[in-house]
């Protein structure tokens, strides 16, 4: 895709406020050279898909390889159907894996970056006719929502207290004033963990300046938490939420969720599946939502 044509793309999307098929999903798939050759690739699982299920914000492709049945699942909507030749990376399988928004059970899944198919593989965008203005609510009010006591898109956030896990614990009204980027993860989430590195660079380049990065750890054990944090030497400020409150109230039925917020405490974009957050159009991306120039590194 040329980068005119992306261009349009990125503000239809901003306009709409979708949440997958939003700024930064579309940004995230057009990252991704469809172009490949896999066949033979060892690192690679190639073959016919048999079931699709879209759920959550990702799409669910069983796979027959000719030897056995694999799961994969891919962040946006894959024009997938019955019958399609498939391939993707191996590299984030996991291993009795229970999905909340299915309600079912996988021994082994692949969460993958794409698929590779002969056919467009990017998340549906907004029709460039169907642009509106993103929705003002006023503090305190809750629109309809996914999770109990939600704040939608438009909403405000509601006062709180950040248990914190690597520093002191907060509330959310210390971190008005500047843009705020909200990552909700787990330590068992295989998907969070893979784009934590890309989250700290992003943190280290940012953080406090235009913007603040945090995360919130939906772990039910602190020191699973803690651990995390250390192993991966994460430096951007996490919090602990072991009894759902703000886990519902951001609306995390599923994860990793990342919320951007802006200045004012106003929910401006939710972002579902892992992405590059520090990759050049990602922060592009960002400096849209938040209406403000970043630089990229040199």
């Amino acid at each position: 895709m040329r980068r005119t044509s992306f261009s349009i793309i990125l503000l239809a999307s901003f306009s709409t406020g979708l949440l997958n098929a939003g700024m930064i999903s579309a940004v995230y798939a057009a990252q991704e050279n469809t172009d490949e050759v896999l066949q033979n690739d060892p690192g690679k699982i190639s073959g016919k898909v048999t079931d699709v299920i879209t759920a959550a914000g990702f799409t669910y492709a069983e796979v027959d390889t000719g030897k056995e049945k694999v799961w994969a699942a891919g962040p946006g909507v894959t024009p997938l159907k019955k019958g399609d030749i498939v391939s993707f990376s191996t590299e984030m399988p996991m291993q009795n894996f229970h999905s909340k928004s299915l309600g079912r059970d996988f021994t082994v899944i692949y969460f993958i970056k794409r698929y590779i198919t002969d056919k467009e593989t990017l998340p549906i965008a907004a029709p460039r006719g169907l642009v509106q203005q993103q929705p003002v609510i006023k503090p305190g009010t809750n629109t309809a929502a996914g999770t109990p006591g939600e704040v939608a898109i438009g909403g405000y956030l509601r006062e709180a207290t950040l248990d914190g896990l690597n520093g002191k614990t907060k509330k959310f009204s210390d971190f008005k004033g500047k843009p705020l980027i909200i990552n909700i993860w787990a330590s068992w989430c295989g998907p969070c963990r893979a784009e934590m590195d890309s989250l700290e660079r992003l943190a280290r380049r940012y953080n406090g300046k235009e913007f603040n990065v945090i995360g919130i750890s939906t772990d039910d054990y602190r020191n699973k938490a803690t651990a995390f944090i250390k192993n991966t030497e994460i430096t951007f400020e996490n919090f602990l939420d072991n009894r759902l409150l703000l886990e519902n109230m951001l609306g995390a039925n599923t994860i990793p969720l990342t919320v951007l917020v802006d200045a004012d405490g106003r929910v401006l974009e939710k972002v579902r599946g892992s992405r590059e957050w520090d990759s050049p159009e990602i922060i592009d991306a960002i400096g849209e939502v938040f209406r403000i120039k970043l630089m990229h590194q040199d």
